[in-house]
């Protein structure tokens, strides 16, 4: 059916009739008729009847906009004044009136203690004999690093990584083929470098071209391409390579897209073993040829090799680059190589480069280390001073290997590695329980959708968060084997299971966040200590960390958190152990109205009859209780040799006037704020226009030519007295002045305390004497804080000032359960979501937009049916005019 698209949505009357028909429509060529006119006047009933209801769905949505101004204020109202979860200021509760009290301790130990609220009783503190504590557990753990020994009597620290035998004078391998190679893939560059100890050769030094092979893919396996759909996948899923055992390589697209693949550049030997590099570059070739004739290998001394190397020293968390010496190899009397000699230069030389950048605080030295009684040096640094961190790393990994710090050689736990990379003792990853994927295991797919394969052709497989599984859905770690997990168990909770690829902080992060286990963990640099404390302070605190975990059956199996940190079990452990410190309780001696009591608490912080109490020390720690021949006790202390009575800390408290008369404050002006807002709403009648017209909702066709401010005055007009008689707002009213005129029994009112009532206008409002309600809260704050908190709900006869505004809004602007407040119900709000979509004036909108749509489609089907007709028309008359024109030439005319 058609449709009149310039009145869907707008009230203009100034359009086109035809719309956006694409059709010739002859209009009075041949009649000489005004057709659009026409047919404008035939529909001039259809279009006032849809500027009607449009005009009706404006006010209606004016009149929601009325009604959610008023309920969103009723529900900023309650939220600030009457509720917990959303304000500090809850007037409906006595802890807003407490928390206003202040309460100052007083006493020669009053600067041990601190207090918050208010109580009836007397409360004094006589002694506290103990502060809470909380259980407290370290391990020392420098036997996690994994590539040095580190002794803490000594400071120094000692690579334990795989030792070259006669380090700096041996003759080593090199290989001609380390440095770079960069690839074109497409628009895109992928670069993979070899190092000068990665050997290609087998035994009898020809080419392993299937060595090479597999070291390019796996290379190329470590970088990643961004695709053409924006997804990121690993270079060798595009680009396949071969290589034979005459050193020809060749790359080409493993894809269906056609890119094409080509040698960018070479850097190091490896360009020098290019035949016709540059050839081979100029003409973006696919491939390439090894020049095999010279071999792949030199030979250098190790001391050779390292000088002009460089390692990074980082000390106290100053970081430096030392470069290392360039050393000549000593030779001996018997002309052999003077393995101590050369070492001995070495290290001098490198403390010289050392004492430039740190000064005379840390010294290195070659250690023979070997404990199968071969000959084999490390590197060995001894810090100067106590509590110093070293770390000592190298971006070159052929350097970092020969030397023995891998992937780095810290004098404290690395918490950033992975767990197969510490130093477990005792931890056989091969034995734990495997760990199984997310889902079920299907074959992985590039970014174009296409199934991946791995070097050797075989499916790559993943489960449904991407993780690299076996067809059996089994996880696959970094090395590309199955993983296998242990559980870390701490105080009988199961913190989580973890396998070797799990960081060393992944793990710490989730005891810290672990509620159940009640510790928390941290590492110390300096001290080379995990530090364990009960979340909890008090005797029940505990930290425990058994050697297995029981298993239903009768088995065992191995808790990792043993292995990490230590086995531990509180039960067998004195009060002396230098590792574990128990959990006690705060003990104290507090006199409550008159009765002396001795208290344990587990915490430093607790209440007494209302008020709460923080000790920060402790005092009278000798104090004991006597018990008077009248019946009285005493608490005594021993002063120079005499029983004398204990030195206590009393409390007094005070009202903060400041803080509830601001609120209070508040909460009046914006009371009276709603109370004109809905007494306007309801009571304004609608203006008039000078002769005597409504104001109507503006057309499209009547703001041309208005300006925004002009727009702004007469909506602001057409709006006035949108609700005028709406029996809700009356209502609403009515309670809301009722509310505040009526005043609690038992003499609690709130003209005492200086909130009264003031009528004007015909409008009831509240007046706040604040001098007034000052001296209320001083002579009597809590009859102030009973006007405002009572409720029948709590058991009061009659309800407090608070509970008579909640009861209102409730009623009208609840926006929580199945029935919405009355206002909430009609015209939804922000604060209600759901209502938002399901409201009375919803459906009304509703509604009308249906039937503006009805009368659209009627108006368009009478444009259609009087187009005909005068089209109709112009045809006949044109048919009629042509043959006239025919008749008249043949009569010579």
């Amino acid at each position: 059916m058609a449709s009149i698209s310039s009145l869907s949505g707008s009230s203009s009357s100034s359009y086109s009739i035809y719309g956006n028909r694409t059709y010739n429509i002859i209009s009075g060529l041949a009649s000489g008729l005004d057709t659009e006119s026409l047919i404008s006047g035939a529909i001039q009933g259809y279009q006032q009847k849809i500027q009607n209801l449009q005009n009706q769905s404006t006010k209606l949505q004016w009149q929601q906009e009325a009604y959610q101004s008023i309920s969103d204020k009723l529900v900023e109202f309650y939220r600030n004044y009457a509720s917990f979860a959303y304000s500090n200021s809850n007037l409906a509760s006595a802890s807003f009136f407490n928390s206003a009290v202040t309460t100052t301790a007083n006493g020669t130990f009053a600067n041990l203690v601190t207090a918050s609220g208010k109580t009836d009783s007397t409360v004094v503190l006589n002694a506290v004999k103990n502060l809470a504590s909380a259980a407290r557990y370290t391990h020392t753990a420098n036997g996690l690093n994994s590539n040095a020994t580190v002794d803490p009597d000594s400071n120094t620290i000692t690579t334990t990584g795989d030792k070259m035998s006669n380090l700096l004078t041996e003759e080593v391998d090199l290989s001609k083929l380390s440095g770079s190679l960069t690839l074109n893939y497409g628009d895109r560059t992928v670069s993979i470098d070899f190092g000068e100890r990665e050997l290609y050769t087998k035994e009898d030094g020809s080419f392993d071209s299937a060595k090479f092979q597999s070291a390019i893919v796996s290379k190329l396996k470590e970088q990643q391409i961004s695709t053409s759909d924006g997804s990121v996948v690993t270079a060798d899923t595009l680009i396949n390579v071969t290589v034979d055992e005459q050193g020809n390589i060749g790359f080409s697209d493993k894809s269906s897209g056609g890119n094409t693949v080509s040698i960018a550049d070479a850097t190091g030997n490896l360009k020098s073993m290019i035949r016709d590099y540059d050839q081979v570059v100029s003409e973006d070739t696919s491939n390439f040829s090894l020049d095999l004739t010279n071999g792949l290998t030199e030979k250098k001394s190790m001391a050779e090799y390292l000088s002009g190397k460089s390692i990074t020293v980082a000390l106290d968390g100053k970081s430096k680059t030392i470069e290392l010496p360039k050393v000549e190899v000593v030779m001996g009397s018997d002309g052999k190589a003077d393995v101590d000699a050369t070492n001995a230069k070495f290290t001098d030389a490198l403390n010289e480069e050392l004492k430039k950048a740190f000064g005379d605080r840390i010294e290195v030295s070659m250690t023979s280390i070997n404990e199968d009684g071969s000959t084999g040096y490390g590197l060995s640094f001894k810090l100067k001073e106590a509590g110093s961190t070293l770390s000592v790393t190298s971006s070159n990994t052929d350097v970092a290997n020969v030397l023995g710090i891998g992937t780095g050689l810290t004098s404290y736990v690395d918490t950033t590695k992975t767990l197969g990379d510490l130093n477990l003792s005792g931890l056989d990853w091969s034995k734990g329980e495997i760990v199984m994927g997310v889902g079920s295991a299907t074959q992985k797919r590039d970014g174009k959708g296409n199934l991946v394969y791995d070097a050797q052709g075989n499916p790559v497989y993943v489960d449904q968060e991407g993780n690299l599984v076996n067809k059996d859905n089994q996880r696959l770690g970094q090395d590309g084997e199955v993983l296998r997990s242990y559980d870390v168990v701490i105080n009988g909770v199961t913190i989580g299971s973890y396998h070797r690829d799990t960081e060393l902080n992944t793990v710490i992060n989730a005891i810290n966040s672990n509620t159940e286990a009640g510790v928390n963990v941290s590492y110390s640099k300096t001290t080379g200590q995990f530090v364990f404390t009960a979340k909890d302070t008090g005797a029940g605190g505990r930290v425990e960390i058994n050697e297995t975990i029981p298993v239903e059956g009768g088995s065992a199996k191995q808790n990792l958190g043993a292995v990490l940190f230590g086995a531990v079990d509180p039960s067998t452990i004195g009060d002396n152990d230098p590792n574990y410190t128990h959990g006690q309780d705060a003990e104290f001696i507090a006199t409550i109205n008159g009765q002396v009591m001795e208290l344990t608490r587990s915490s430093n912080s607790f209440d007494l009859d209302g008020m709460n109490i923080t000790v920060s020390g402790t005092f009278n720690e000798d104090a004991y209780t006597v018990k008077g021949q009248d019946g009285k006790t005493s608490v005594m202390v021993e002063k120079d040799g005499e029983a004398v009575a204990a030195e206590s800390v009393s409390f007094t408290s005070k009202t903060d006037a400041d803080k509830i008369v601001e609120v209070v404050k508040k909460m009046v002006e914006d009371l009276n704020a709603l109370i004109k807002e809905v007494k306007s709403a309801y009571s304004d009648m609608p203006l008039q226009k000078t002769d005597g017209s409504s104001y109507e909702p503006l057309t499209d066709e009547d703001k041309e030519g208005m300006s925004e401010s002009a727009i702004e005055a007469y909506e602001e007009k057409a709006k006035t007295g949108i609700l005028f008689m709406d029996r809700d707002l009356s209502s609403l009213y009515n309670d809301l002045r009722n509310a505040i005129t009526s005043s609690g029994s038992d003499g609690v009112t709130l003209r005492s305390m200086g909130i009264e009532t003031a009528y004007s206008d015909g409008l009831t409002t509240l007046t706040f004497d604040e001098q007034k309600f000052r001296e209320a809260l001083e002579s009597d704050p809590d009859k102030v804080q009973e006007a405002f908190t009572k409720s029948k709900e709590n058991g009061a006869a009659t309800n407090g000032f608070m509970a008579s505004l909640t009861a209102i809004t409730d009623k009208y602007a609840d926006t929580d359960g199945d029935v919405k407040g009355i206002l909430i119900e009609k015209a939804g709000s922000k604060y209600s979501p759901s209502a938002a979509l399901d409201n009375d004036m919803l459906d009304q909108l509703k509604e009308i937009e249906e039937q503006i749509s009805k009368w659209q489609d009627k108006m368009s089907n009478q444009v259609d049916y009087y187009t005909n007709k005068f089209t109709q028309l112009e045809l006949l008359m044109n048919q009629m005019n042509s043959q006239s024109s025919a008749l008249s030439g043949l009569m010579g005319g």
